[in-house]
């Protein structure tokens, strides 16, 4: 292994630790500002997660054999091939149009489980209620995304960590 792919390797894995960090900050926030919105309560005493997983199930559930606690897992596999679907449009855009788009549809998968179930199950309305409540919970989080200053982590996740040259 030489030099140059050695530190293309390190660069690899960078890149895949802010990708990780980037989906669970926008899990966690966007599930804080579920329950906020008004339009969904979501499940208390569970655990969220992300499992990379070779079978194409976006959504696994189970059980945590040491506490007991339902789990929701996220196949961070699917996220990321979505992510890569859209990464060149990304990369042509001059805005950040695409890249919102995307986390909308990160965030729409993240929460669309949990709508369903509670304006289907719960209100007992139909699947339009279910889209148009989802809609509003990820058009509202992204929009305090964009501004909220105590979210500003979240987008930071992405940023490039500044150079030698950037940092004097």
């Amino acid at each position: 292994m030489g030099p140059f792919s050695k530190k293309k390797n390190e660069e690899k894995q960078k890149s895949v630790q802010r990708f990780y960090a980037l989906l669970k900050a926008l899990m966690d926030e966007l599930f804080a500002y579920a329950p906020k919105s008004k339009h969904v309560k979501m499940p208390f005493n569970v655990s969220f997660g992300l499992v990379y997983d070779d079978r194409d199930s976006l959504f696994f559930t189970g059980v945590d054999k040491k506490t007991g606690r339902k789990m929701y897992l996220y196949n961070v596999r699917i996220i990321g091939r979505m992510f890569e679907e859209k990464r060149q449009a990304m990369l042509e855009d001059r805005t950040t149009d695409t890249l919102f788009a995307w986390i909308s549809d990160v965030c729409t998968l993240y929460i669309s489980p949990f709508v369903y179930d509670y304006v289907e199950n719960v209100q007992h309305r139909g699947q339009g209620a279910v889209d148009r409540t989802t809609r509003q919970i990820v058009k509202g989080f992204i929009d305090s995304l964009k501004v909220d200053p105590k979210l500003k982590h979240v987008l930071d996740t992405i940023r490039d960590e500044p150079t030698q040259d950037q940092k004097s």
